[in-house]
């Protein structure tokens, strides 16, 4: 018996409202790494995030059949509203963007819809190659970084402008970037038979997904260090590694967990979506109860 009705979890998932909701969580804690209150890039993030996703996967379709066959039905089954929907989402990102942050507000939310085009569309001039989805480790680096810039910065250009701002701002977009980076390597193991059927060149499909899980490891080892170090230097509040220790360790199970469990790789991916959510409480909770009430300024 399923906990969650079919209806309801395609609805949430394949239009990628679950994602939005893991951009709003994720802004939240770059906001508080920051020292940044919550403010509107919670409502951008969500918004583009949304639009873009879906976009991508009707660009996707054809392609995205062996990997997503569930997700292809259904977006299949409703083109023009999923369109329409997708659209309505980036021109309100854009309007509260270009409102609350000016151009720089509306540079950073453009900024993951170009990498997207460049990803996903035959436009790249390059002889052996026309997407940056095709090409090995760019293909993972473009994603980490188009929503690292957004997610890390966008307080910064909607709510907080002030320099002093800025150094907990570009901890949090590497923060992100690394986060991002193992998120997308995940669910390229999940798609390791289509990618290799397809010829695009992954972790997985060119290093084997063992290999691929000490990386990410790895990466995991990293991104704790790099919060530890900024907290050391009191560029990012002191409690920040404390905070975002369970969802390091959420997502070293999850990885752990492609291989040495005979759990659903697909539910383990939309699990490893849910870990910005994870941050947002251990931040929340952490933040409170060191005495910032709450308002993590």
């Amino acid at each position: 018996m399923r906990i969650v009705p079919t209806r309801l979890y395609g609805a949430v998932v394949h239009s990628s409202v679950f994602l939005g909701a893991s951009t709003i969580a994720e802004v939240f804690v770059a906001s508080a790494l920051a020292g940044i209150g919550p403010n509107v890039a919670l409502a951008v993030g969500f918004l583009i995030t949304v639009g873009i996703y879906n976009f991508d996967k009707l660009a996707d379709l054809d392609a995205d059949e062996e990997n997503y066959a569930e997700r292809t039905a259904f977006v299949a089954a409703h083109p023009r509203l999923y369109a329409g929907f997708s659209a309505l989402a980036v021109v309100g990102a854009l309007w509260l963007a270009v409102r609350h942050g000016g151009v720089y507000g509306l540079g950073l939310t453009l900024f993951p819809g170009v990498v997207a085009v460049f990803y996903s569309a035959p436009v790249v001039p390059l002889p052996s190659v026309d997407r940056l989805k095709d090409i090995f480790l760019v293909n993972t680096a473009s994603v980490s970084l188009a929503w690292a810039v957004l997610v890390g910065f966008a307080p910064l250009a909607v709510a907080a402008t002030a320099p002093e701002y800025a150094a907990g701002a570009a901890v949090a977009a590497v923060w992100f970037f690394l986060r991002s980076a193992i998120s997308v390597e995940v669910h390229n193991v999940r798609d390791v038979a289509g990618d290799a059927q397809n010829g695009v060149e992954t972790l997985p499909t060119v290093i084997g997904v063992r290999r691929t899980q000490l990386s990410l490891y790895a990466l995991e080892l990293v991104s704790v260090g790099l919060v530890w170090v900024a907290a050391r230097a009191g560029v990012v509040p002191a409690w920040a590694p404390f905070a975002l220790l369970p969802a390091v360790a959420y997502s070293t199970w999850i990885t752990y967990a492609l291989t040495e469990t005979d759990r659903s790789v697909e539910r383990l991916c939309t699990l490893r979506d849910a870990e910005g959510v994870l941050m947002a409480v251990g931040v929340a909770v952490v933040a409170a109860t060191v005495g910032t009430g709450g308002t993590l300024a």
